[in-house]
């Protein structure tokens, strides 16, 4: 009967750790990243840690960031951008994360960003 109540207790906690969605701390996104998805070109994504967020080409050093912001509200990455209307804002929920990797959904596309630079 113990070995049944351990077995139980064993499975609950991994489907619990299983369901539940990555939580990164916003510090850990702060940094430069490769982003790659399949519905957009690949582009070099610096995520600053006061919260503004800019998009450099690979051929060159310069950084737009012209008004967008980032920040982490639960397991979404939410952006803000400027857009042909003014700025949008877009909530992107993270599937996975790991200090070098993170994966980001948004209607069923995935993006993934690999990190290219550690914050100094």
């Amino acid at each position: 009967m113990t070995a049944l109540i351990v077995a139980l207790s064993l499975m609950g906690s991994v489907a619990t750790s299983a369901a539940s969605p990555p939580r990164p701390d916003a510090k850990a996104i702060v940094g430069t990243w490769m982003f790659d998805s399949r519905w957009r070109p690949s582009r070099i994504i610096v995520f600053h840690a006061d919260g503004r967020w800019g998009v450099k080409k690979f051929d060159e050093d310069t950084e737009d960031i012209r008004g967008r912001q980032w920040w982490v509200k639960g397991n979404a990455l939410i952006l803000k951008y400027p857009s042909d209307h003014g700025f949008d804002k877009a909530s992107y929920r993270i599937v996975s994360f790991t200090p070098d990797k993170f994966v980001t959904e948004i209607q069923g596309y995935e993006s993934s960003y690999t990190r290219m630079q550690k914050p100094h």
